[in-house]
């Protein structure tokens, strides 16, 4: 079976939540977005309808990437034309390319463009941006539970910057309320002006209709990052907030593979990278909120640095969670396994034991994973990690800690006898904080380098 076009078939905005059907030819699929706390009746009398439908729509537009999966010919967006703007041909397509380069290596699809944006009969709309209202210079800082989230919160609090948290569930991770409930727990050790939530479901990624109906293709991909920084917009207009942090490490921005078949590089993190937050942060500017920033406030330092600041917060270690299979721990996938790794070298091995309550280096399962982590395999694991000398760098600090298990021997045996290996040059590169090649304020930034 092929799909010729995905559509945009409805965009509903309510008072409290967006309602979207996308089709891919005769299927049709349902994704809600709620707000807890925003009314977009609200919004749009504070703004403008116009300004409303503009972000609805460019939410819609994003949400429906993930049926690019599908390898589709079109993707038809003539219900939202009018509210997007020319420049977004541009952006969807370098977004595209970016987030599903992994996809294409997976099913070893080298032909495909990508889906062409058509809107027969329509307009596209006008790039004129609006301005968020008010002098608020709190910052909305996004929370997904996991170590990279309490570490950049931690920063801002110790910064005596005001920040408000902002969180979302997703269907393909459970039970909304237990998702939020985690995050909550791990919001417990800061103090946020406000808490946001926003719930999304999502039936696309929830049934099983890719297995059923295209059992050869790897699998959904979704430019999750990208769609969150357009779902977080009407938190920002809501609140009268100018700034959105995330928690994006420069770890992320280094790829799992060159693929030569298309001269390009694989990365699973493209979309939390430096040149996405690049591309995202001017598109808003220009077309949607001209006085909007988004940038990472992890941008300047790797996971290596992230691990070892954690260990000022020892208190947070039950608390935090970060597997995207089971949360908090499913304990078998490559995110469990480079987290372990990661609290291991820098942790009491007693208090992490204390939460996962076995010894993941001696699991069978995860032999194949670690060896990919330190680049013994065509691959590093596609998951949210850190590049193959932040592994091995963890994994030799756990050797010197007198720790054991199959993936050490491992390491030691294949990795740690190349006498070739400069460890400190590793170490200092992945211990420093970056001053350049981040979008971080400079008000925020000298504010926050101490804590870094």
């Amino acid at each position: 079976m092929k799909i010729e076009t995905i559509k945009v078939d409805q965009l509903t905005i309510h008072e409290h939540h967006l309602d979207m059907i996308h089709s891919a030819d005769q299927f049709k699929f349902a994704t809600k977005v709620f707000y807890h706390d925003v009314s977009f009746s609200l919004l749009a009398s504070k703004y403008s309808s116009e300004l409303i439908d503009k972000i609805a729509a460019y939410i819609a537009l994003f949400e429906g990437m993930k049926l690019c999966s599908l390898f589709p010919k079109y993707y038809d967006i003539s219900l939202i034309a009018e509210s997007l703007s020319k420049p977004v041909l541009e952006l969807f397509a370098k977004i595209y390319k970016g987030v599903f380069a992994q996809h294409l290596y997976e099913n070893n699809v080298t032909d495909y463009p990508g889906a062409e944006l058509i809107y027969p009969g329509v307009n596209l709309g006008n790039s004129k941006p609006a301005s968020i209202s008010g002098d608020n210079s709190t910052i909305l800082a996004g929370c997904g539970g996991g170590k990279d989230s309490i570490v950049a919160l931690k920063i801002l609090q110790e910064a005596d910057i005001p920040f408000a948290s902002m969180q979302y569930s997703h269907t393909v991770y459970g039970k909304a309320d237990i998702q939020h409930n985690l995050i909550s727990g791990v919001l417990e050790y800061v103090n946020p002006i406000n808490k946001h939530k926003i719930s999304i479901y999502d039936d696309f990624m929830d049934y099983p209709f890719l297995h059923l109906y295209f059992p050869d293709n790897s699998g959904i991909t979704v430019p999750e990052t990208p769609v969150s920084i357009f779902e977080s917009l009407p938190i920002i207009l809501n609140e009268g907030y100018k700034y959105l942090s995330l928690a994006h490490e420069k770890s992320a921005n280094t790829g799992n593979l060159f693929w030569e078949k298309l001269g390009k590089e694989v990365n699973h993190q493209w979309g939390k990278g430096y040149e996405a937050e690049q591309e995202l942060n001017q598109f808003i500017q220009e077309n949607l909120l001209s006085n909007f920033t988004y940038f990472s406030i992890l941008q300047p330092i790797y996971d290596f640095r992230i691990f070892k600041n954690l260990t000022k917060y020892p208190e947070v270690l039950p608390k935090i969670h970060s597997c995207n299979i089971q949360k908090p721990w499913c304990k078998k996938c490559p995110k469990c396994a480079y987290v372990w790794l990661g609290l291991m070298a820098v942790f009491e091995p007693a208090s992490v034991d204390a939460v996962f309550g076995s010894n993941l280096f001696d699991d069978d399962d995860l032999l194949p994973i670690f060896t990919e982590m330190v680049g013994l395999s065509e691959h590093t694991p596609f998951e949210c990690i850190g590049e193959i000398d932040e592994s091995r760098l963890a994994m030799k600090k756990c050797l010197e800690k007198g720790l054991s298990g199959k993936a050490l021997d491992m390491f030691k045996n294949k990795v740690l006898v190349d006498s070739s290996i400069d460890w400190q040059q590793i170490e200092q590169k992945y211990n420093q904080v970056y001053e350049t090649e981040h979008a971080i304020p400079d008000w925020i930034f000298s504010k926050i380098g101490g804590q870094l």
